[in-house]
C-alpha cells in the first residue's frame, strides 16, 4: 500500500526541502498488512474427518500431500479453531453466551459440570427402571444437549414494523442461526432469573436440558407462546413487504 507513495514521494526531489519532509512524515509511518509467516509456510488442516480417514483410503495425491506435509513449515491453528474430536461448536457457543466478565475459564467449568449433572442424573435413572424401560433412556449428555437445544429453537418469529405510526409484531420465518440463538438465550435467561439463587448453575441449567429434552418445561412453553402469538398475528403477515 505505502510502497507506491514512497517511490513517487522519492521523486519529488524538485520540491522545497521543507514540504519534501512534510511529506516523509506523513507517508513515512504508514503501516502496511504483513504476516508473521513468510510465503513457504502453509495454512494448518483442522478438519477433524481428515485425520479420521485411514492412510489406506487416501488418494494418490493425498498422500503425496501429506508426505510433502512432513517436510514443510505449516503455521499454527488459530486459537478458535480445534482437530479436537471432543471439539463441538454449538457447546463453543453455547458456553460463550453463558460467560460473564470475560471468565471463560468458570463458563468451561460450569458447562462441563452440566454434562457430567445430566449423565449422572440418566445413569441414575437407567440403574432404577426396568430391563424393557432401559432401552429407552438415553445416556449420552451430548445427543440430550444437541436434542434439548432444537426442541426448544422456535419456527416463526416477530418482528416489529411500523406502519401508520404505530409499530404491529409482525410473523416472519427465523433462519437457522437465529433460531439457535433464540433456544440458548431463553435456556441461560431461564437459569438465571427464574430459578432460585442459591441453587447452583449446573443443577439448574441440567434439570432445564432434561426437560426440554422431552418437551416440557418453560423453555418449551415460551416457544409455543410465539408460535400463538404468531398465528394470531398471521392477518399482519403482509406488512413484511408493504
Amino acid at each position: 500500500m505505502a510502497a507506491p507513495a514512497l517511490k513517487a514521494a522519492r521523486s519529488w526531489s524538485y520540491l522545497a526541502p521543507g514540504v519534501t519532509g512534510a511529506v516523509w512524515r506523513v507517508l513515512g509511518p504508514i503501516q502496511v498488512r504483513w504476516s508473521r509467516y513468510s510465503p513457504e509456510f502453509r495454512d494448518p488442516i483442522v478438519d477433524k474427518e481428515h485425520y479420521r480417514k485411514p492412510v489406506s483410503e487416501l488418494t494418490k495425491e493425498e498422500k503425496y500431500d501429506l508426505e510433502l506435509r512432513k517436510t514443510q513449515l505449516i503455521k499454527a491453528a488459530p486459537a478458535t479453531k480445534t482437530s479436537s474430536v471432543f471439539a463441538d461448536p454449538v457447546i463453543s457457543k453455547f458456553t460463550n453466551m453463558m460467560m460473564k466478565g470475560g471468565n471463560k475459564i468458570l463458563a468451561r467449568s460450569l458447562m462441563n459440570q452440566t454434562l457430567e449433572a445430566v449423565k449422572r442424573k440418566q445413569f441414575e435413572k437407567y440403574h432404577a427402571a426396568s430391563a424393557e424401560e432401559q432401552a429407552a433412556i438415553e445416556r449420552n449428555p451430548y445427543t440430550i444437549f444437541h436434542q434439548a437445544l432444537k426442541n426448544c429453537e422456535p419456527v416463526i418469529g416477530l418482528i416489529p414494523i411500523l406502519r401508520g405510526g404505530h409499530f404491529y409484531q409482525v410473523p416472519v420465518p427465523l433462519s437457522d442461526r437465529r433460531r439457535r440463538f433464540l433456544a440458548m438465550k431463553w435456556m441461560i435467561t431461564e437459569c438465571r432469573k427464574n430459578k432460585h439463587r442459591r441453587t447452583l448453575m449446573p443443577e439448574k441449567l441440567s434439570q432445564e436440558l432434561l426437560e426440554a429434552f422431552h418437551n416440557k418445561g418453560p423453555v418449551i412453553k415460551r416457544k409455543h407462546d410465539m408460535h400463538k402469538m404468531a398465528e394470531a398475528n398471521r392477518a399482519l403477515a403482509h406488512y413484511r413487504w408493504w
